[in-house]
Order: C-alpha cells, then structure tokens, then sequence
C-alpha cells in the first residue's frame, strides 16, 4: 500500500488524467447500452469506483507518513511530499462528477429550466476544480531559509525561525501533528482566510517525528539555513544517525 501511495504522490496529474478518462468512458458506455442495467451493474459503475477511492483516501492520510522531505533547490525550501489522500479524493470526485454531469443533469434539463441545469452543471465543475487544484497545488509544510511556510488551499501560514522558542522548538504530538513552541507568537503571519492557530502543525505527508527534528535543526543552528533547499544538506540532514534509525525502523 505503502509503494502505492509513493507512486501516486509522485504521479498526480498522470493519476488524475487516467480517473478522468476512465469515469468519461464509463459514463458513455454505461448510458450507450440503455436503462435495462441491473442494479449490480449500475452500483459496480456509478457507486463502487469513488466509494473505493474514498475509502482508500481515507486510509492514505492515515497511513502515508514518509520518513523524507523534497529538496526544492529552485525555492530554496525542503517539503513535504505531496498528498495522496487529496489526489485520491480528487479523482472519487472526478468518477462522481462524471456520474452527476452524465446521467443526473441531462435528467433535470428534460424536467426543468435548462438554466437551472446549467447553474448546476458549473457549480459541479467548480468543485471538481477545486479539488484537483488541492490535488495538484503545492500544499503543506515548507521549510525555508526565512522560517516555516503553511500552504493550504485558501491560505497560508508563515512562522519565522526568531518566532520559535530554543533550544526546544518543536515535538511530535502525534504520528500526524506537531507542536510549535512559540517564544515570539505576534511574528507569526497568516493570509488570506488561513485561521488555524500555528500550533499543532499538520504532519501531512511527512513522519511527525523527522518534521520535528528538521524544525528543531534549523531553528537551534541559524548557520545551516541558508543552504535549506539544496540536495547536499538534505543529505547532510538525513544522515544524522538518529533519522538513518528513525527511516529504518518504519
């Protein structure tokens, strides 16, 4: 499962395309051969797929906590790895926007004001929208030379390393939270309708344990972060014998 998940942080839009092209195809198959299907058919095509991938998202965002970080030399930043629970569940809304446009829609054009079914059809594709922009977007936890940056869909959340408290500045709350010892809380900036106080700090795609030691690391050693970013010292980092154990034991 583990593997699975890798390969879907690591492919989205390849993964994202293929739900598409699958729930279109489906869809047109499945209205091409008439309305005589029996109820297996008709669950095994409308329901199963996005109620599988929910159910498998579900379990993604339990279970995919990965004992690594991404260099991004380009912005200077090491993240986390993308998420597959949110590209999962993207692609179930996909099969299920696919089942609505296809079937539900035309139904009510036949029965009501063609706009209602208009206004309906776009405010069905907006949330598709949204769901593969949180699939496809650079979201979560993101360690710069200036601090921690929080991106989330409609927001973001930026703590400054002089915010954090030393010599302890972070520890694991949990396999998918961390809290943020705070000495200078007023320095932390929020924007746009990010309202999530900046303690505890999801571990979304990440180990909560290795987030906390990145974040203790540079937080306690101002000297390393100007190189946060580069392939030499997230190898520098992940060679410290305390995270070669951490990444062998899970």
């Amino acid at each position: 499962m583990i593997n699975l998940l890798e390969w879907v942080s690591r492919r989205r839009l390849p993964v994202l395309i293929l739900a598409l092209v699958t729930a279109v195809a489906l869809q047109v198959l499945f209205q091409a051969t008439g309305d005589d299907h029996s109820l297996l058919v008709d669950f095994a095509v409308n329901v199963l797929p996005w109620f599988a991938l929910l159910v498998y998202s579900n379990g993604a965002a339990r279970a995919f906590h990965p004992v690594r970080l991404v260099a991004r030399p380009e912005v200077r930043a090491l993240e986390t790895a993308a998420d597959p629970s949110a590209v999962l569940t993207a692609a179930a809304f996909t099969f299920l926007g696919a089942y609505l446009v296809g079937s539900w829609v035309p139904g009510i054009e036949a029965r009501m004001h063609r706009g209602f079914a208009a206004t309906l059809a776009v405010l069905l594709l907006g949330q598709l929208v949204l769901y593969w922009w949180s699939a496809l977007g650079r979201f979560g936890v993101r360690l710069t030379p200036d601090g921690i940056v929080y991106r989330q869909l409609f927001g973001s959340l930026h703590v400054p390393w002089e915010a954090l408290a030393t010599p302890y500045a972070a520890y694991p709350r949990d396999a998918r939270q961390v809290n943020l010892y705070l000495a200078r809380p007023e320095l932390v900036r929020k924007r746009v309708f990010r309202t999530q106080r900046p303690q505890p700090l999801p571990a979304t795609g990440v180990d909560a344990e290795l987030l906390a030691r990145a974040i203790h690391e540079y937080a306690n050693h101002p000297d390393l972060r100007p190189a946060i970013g580069s392939e030499q010292e997230l190898a520098r980092f992940m060679a410290i014998p305390e995270l070669v154990a951490l990444a062998n034991r899970s």
